[in-house]
Order: structure tokens, then C-alpha cells, then sequence
């Protein structure tokens, strides 16, 4: 196995959000341009997750990666996640194909802001702090900003934002 040295600590964290935030933006932009000339989101995730499956698989091969193999036992107690997974994967799919990208970017924004009330809800997590309220309360703002100039949304109305709230 190849073995990566460990890289300063103050770099570690700039370096994970940069890394993160090419990746996520990189991955919406391809997508919406592969469902662009392949307009089956379906299809276009069995295609991706394939082709992840057979990377794992190649670089197993290679003793690149140590592989464990699939056992029920381990499956099944992921298996509600691995669902609601696949659903999120296809909603997301569902609103590249529907929407434009910057409406998806918004909705991915969002997120948080429902995460954090449903930890706190559900899972008896902190509530945020007021810094934090209030950096999503600016996120919310400019959500709702978008919502207000968005051409999709003032032709279509609630409709243009089903798939993205489903995602």
C-alpha cells in the first residue's frame, strides 16, 4: 500500500476545504453537462457508480487498496442509509436535469441549516450558536434572494424547486 506522509496540521484544514469544494463544485458541473447530452439520470448514476466499483476493484487488484469482503452482517446495518443515499444521489441527478446549476448550489447551501435543527430536534445535539444563527441566517437570506430573481421560479413558481427540496 502506498503511504502517504502526514502533512502540516495548519495546512490540513485549508487544504481539505479547497480539495472538498473543487471536487463538489467540479462534480455538479460535469454532471449537468453529462445530463445535458444523456438526459437519463438513472442511467448516468449506474454508470458512475459502476465505474467507482470497478476502480475499487482495479486498484484492490493492485494492492493499492485493502478491500474487505461484503458480508450480510456488515451490510444490513446500513443498508436504510445506503437507501436514502441513492435516493439523495437521484433527486440531486433529478435537479441538475430540471434545474440549472446555481439553484442546486443554493439548495446544497441550505442544507445546513436543516441538518443543524434536525440534529438538535432528533438527536439532542447543541443547538448552534448565535454566530452560527446567524451565518445561516445569511444563507438563508440569500437562498431567498435567489428564489426572488431566479426566472425558472417566477415562470414556474414552486414547481421549478421540487427536485431540489426533495434533494
Amino acid at each position: 500500500m502506498i503511504r502517504i506522509p502526514p502533512l502540516n496540521p495548519r495546512a490540513t484544514v485549508p487544504l481539505a476545504v479547497l480539495s472538498y469544494s473543487f471536487c463538489s463544485g467540479s462534480l455538479v458541473l460535469v454532471n449537468k453537462l453529462i445530463l445535458h447530452y444523456l438526459p437519463y439520470p438513472s442511467l448516468v448514476i449506474t454508470f458512475q457508480l459502476w465505474a467507482a466499483l470497478l476502480f475499487i476493484q482495479v486498484a484492490e487488484a493492485f494492492h493499492a487498496i485493502d478491500v474487505d469482503p461484503i458480508r450480510w452482517s456488515c451490510v444490513k446495518p446500513y443498508l436504510a442509509y445506503t437507501i436514502a443515499f441513492s435516493l439523495g444521489v437521484y433527486c440531486n441527478m433529478k435537479s441538475l436535469s430540471m434545474s440549472n446549476v446555481e439553484t442546486v448550489i443554493v439548495f446544497r447551501a441550505l442544507a445546513p441549516l436543516l441538518v443543524s435543527v434536525l440534529d438538535a430536534t432528533f438527536l439532542g445535539r447543541e443547538w448552534p450558536s448565535p454566530r452560527s444563527w446567524g451565518a445561516l441566517t445569511i444563507i438563508a437570506i440569500g437562498a431567498y434572494g435567489y428564489a426572488m430573481t431566479d426566472e425558472q421560479f417566477q415562470t414556474q413558481g414552486y414547481l421549478a424547486y421540487f427536485w431540489p427540496t426533495l434533494y
